[in-house]
């Protein structure tokens, strides 16, 4: 553990940045830059101390959005997962796309990411600043803090629009920070990616060879998925074509129980399970029920089940049931361990993983329309690794409707994909509001937390809440 297990030397900076981020979004408790960069940079180790505590931010034991909630949640506000306890109001408020904007479930997706994000900055601008630092450690650690505030940065704006763009520690200039257009978003979520992708070594050296520390690969996924959601098509083919290119350190793996493993060479990032109970992933352990006569909190749509085709090895393997009151309810089973042991820890939060960059490629190069055949093999390389025979469609539009096929059967209950591809696509009022009978076009975006409107008169509040 030895990524967690570093994070216990991080400077009391960092506490103050914890404090005061989870407790309100542009108005800190105590302006950051009272303390000097140079306490807090004055040599490696805490330095990166430092960087390793916007990891653990991402993934604690309580509610986060690192941790299963994006998965979970956006599962329920799409076509991929039913709750089961429906007198919850505040979660089958997901479900019923009836979210209000005091729902507290909000929260996990904006104070963590943000925490992290002042996290971030604190760092790049302690970095920057630093004089005592090897050059070799303070690229690792710059790159390391850029793409976490990217990574943070995107999952921000996809569920909530335009958000407030916070890129420093700057007490002035945060305290009335209103909302960023997405576009401009975007353009310093590519900025911090571009920096990363510069700055980090190829290989996973620094982490003693686990992939809980991103590098150079790590930001060249993120870079192809944040294009493909743009739609610059060149841009995601490149990107991914980088990743997909690196055939010594990324493989798929043949065997799907194998996928989400600690360190499976189809990871290219993955956040760190603590090893402390239940030694396992939060999302396995909150999705998998306590024995097979259990009912699972979550549990598949009968839409997604009707989705895998006859033989496909994925709802073999990534799909289980229990029998519950003579009803079976099936659940995703990518995570296979609920609770697991003290220093015998399997699994690990796969967060990018070579399989999504076949699946932008294949989509950009089918937006594209100049390689159509390319487009075709990479959706058959998934598809022949699930069992399945290869697909030939006809036409641009009918290879369009196979990617996003497959990504919903590849990807699902898995960091929100299918959420983020209906809304992406142009999708989402087509094929849920057939099945959600509130469903309305404003549900598209989460509410920023009532909490965080009332504290900043410039933060606008979604439409529709």
């Amino acid at each position: 553990m030895l990524l967690k297990n570093k994070i216990i030397t991080t400077l009391s900076f960092i506490i103050c940045i914890i404090n005061s981020g989870c407790k309100k979004l542009v108005h800190i408790g105590e302006p950051v830059n009272t303390i000097t960069s140079a306490e807090a940079f004055n040599n490696e180790n805490t330095a990166t101390s430092a960087v390793l505590g916007i990891y653990n931010s991402l993934d604690p034991l309580n509610l986060s959005f690192g941790n299963g909630e994006i998965t979970l949640y956006c599962g329920l506000s799409s076509d991929e997962l039913n709750f089961f306890d429906e007198t919850d109001i505040y979660t089958m408020e997901f479900e019923k796309n009836t979210l209000d904007q005091t729902n507290y479930f909000i929260t996990p997706f904006w104070t963590p990411a943000y925490s992290a994000v002042y996290r971030a900055n604190a760092a790049i601008e302690g970095l920057e600043a630093s004089s005592t630092i090897s050059n070799k450690t303070k690229n690792q650690l710059l790159g390391e803090a850029k793409f976490l505030r990217g990574f943070c940065t995107f999952y921000l704006t996809n569920l909530f629009g335009d958000i407030p763009l916070i890129t420093t520690t700057a007490w002035a200039q945060t305290a009335s920070m209103g909302r960023t257009s997405q576009t401009k978003v975007y353009q310093q979520i590519i900025g911090d990616l571009n920096d990363a992708e510069n700055l980090l070594p190829d290989d996973y050296s620094i982490s003693g060879g686990a992939r809980t520390r991103v590098n150079k690969w790590a930001a060249s996924a993120l870079l192809a998925r944040t294009y493909l959601y743009i739609g610059k098509w060149d841009s995601a083919e490149y990107f991914s074509t980088s990743v997909i290119n690196n055939t010594n350190t990324y493989k798929l793996s043949s065997d799907l129980n194998q996928v989400f493993k600690a360190n499976s060479t189809e990871a290219i990032w993955q956040l760190e399970t603590y090893n402390t109970y239940p030694y396992a992933t939060i999302e396995g352990s909150r999705i998998i029920p306590y024995d097979s006569t259990v009912n699972p909190d979550f549990y598949l749509t009968k839409q997604l089940l009707a989705s895998f085709e006859t033989g496909d090895l994925r709802k073999i393997a990534w799909v289980d049931s229990s029998s519950y009151s003579g009803i079976y309810y099936y659940y995703p089973f990518k995570y296979k361990v609920r609770v697991g042991s003290q220093d015998n820890i399997v699994e690990n939060y796969t967060v990018l993983r070579l399989a999504e960059q076949y699946l932008i490629r294949a989509e950009a190069r089918a937006h594209q329309g100049n390689n159509l055949i390319g487009a075709e093999d990479d959706l058959n390389v998934i598809r022949m690794r699930s069992g399945l025979s290869a697909t030939n469609p006809t036409n641009q539009t009918d290879l369009l409707t196979a990617v996003y096929h497959e990504r919903q059967i590849e990807l699902f209950s898995e960091w929100g994909h299918r959420w983020l591809d209906l809304k992406r696509t142009g999708q989402a009022n087509s094929i849920l509001k057939p099945i959600k009978s509130h469903w309305t076009d404003n549900a598209q975006l989460y509410p920023i937390p009532y909490s965080e409107i009332k504290l900043s008169p410039t933060l606008k509040q979604n439409p529709g809440y």
